[in-house]
């Protein structure tokens, strides 16, 4: 049986491939001054990205029970299989969301299967392990096989997280005034990860842009020693030119060859602000 692949707008893989692929993208809401927008569909990340760096503040809010029923129903009625592939439920309710729904719909289809699956990721880090169920279920994996990948994905998924600007964090009321004053003007480059229960978590922190790379080249180095076997993915608000520098370092220290590279959506770029980049790959080591 056919299995239909869905996931959200926090996956930042280029949305031609994923059409391509018929992958079903549910939008995260964005919202300003009262009005809600549809990630990617009513607001691009680039009029975030310029509206932050012209004072405005957004806030994104999780996808809808309704929202959720509405996409499932769609595709139970066809009488196919789903695998939904959700947002981290440590940074967002939209998990929680998406298994209410899905209960709702699988009593009125009780025939089909409908699975949800939290993967502990967010942004290019999911669009790692969708890039890995594509594969998979391209080869004929069914979903047991497709759940037993995506256990082993989401145990070794690595966030690597850093942001240009401390102010934005501040806007977002994620860091007090006075620390993101005091941290720009000593220019502190923070280290940001997600840990195993899917939260952003601080680890490190440098000064200055040369640091921070080395620091994250040490930290890739440190969780996996296969770097030049593996797709490398990076996501970064509005900043192309540092995210291939990103690249280029990576490629000549590790010898890697396969990069993802796209800008980051709402889900975390409207919290964390033009400039920010993130690396993702999974561990190897234990």
């Amino acid at each position: 049986m056919t299995i239909k692949l869905i996931t959200d707008s926090s996956c930042d893989l280029d949305r031609n491939l994923l059409n391509e692929e018929n992958v079903e993208i549910i939008p995260i809401y964005v919202s300003h001054d009262g009005k809600d927008y549809k990630d990617g569909v009513d607001i691009t990340p680039e009029e975030i990205y310029q509206g932050m760096r012209n004072g405005k503040v957004y806030k994104t809010a999780q996808v809808t029970v309704h929202d959720f029923e509405t996409v499932f129903e769609k595709f139970a009625s066809q009488g196919l299989d789903i695998l939904h592939l959700s947002f981290s439920s440590g940074l967002s309710g939209t998990y929680g969301a998406a298994v209410l729904a899905a209960d709702m719909v699988k009593e009125k289809y009780p025939n089909i299967r409908l699975e949800v699956v939290d993967t502990k990721a967010s942004v290019n880090g999911l669009g790692l392990i969708v890039l890995d169920i594509l594969a998979a279920r391209r080869e004929g994996a069914d979903m047991d096989q497709l759940l037993e990948l995506l256990e082993d994905r989401i145990r070794r998924i690595e966030h690597i997280f850093t942001v240009a600007d401390l102010d934005y964090l501040f806007r977002g009321g994620r860091l007090s005034k006075g620390a993101a004053v005091v941290g720009n003007m000593l220019n502190i480059q923070p280290i940001l990860r997600v840990d195993e229960e899917g939260k952003l978590q601080q680890m490190d922190k440098v000064r200055g842009r040369k640091k921070l790379f080395n620091r994250i080249l040490a930290i890739m180095e440190e969780k996996a020693d296969d770097l030049d076997k593996q797709t490398i993915a990076l996501s970064h608000c509005d900043d192309e030119e540092e995210a291939q520098k990103l690249v280029e370092a990576i490629r000549e220290k590790f010898g890697s060859t396969e990069f993802v590279v796209n800008m980051m959506g709402a889900a975390i770029g409207a919290h964390t602000g033009p400039g920010t980049i993130c690396v993702f790959f999974y561990n190897s080591k234990k």
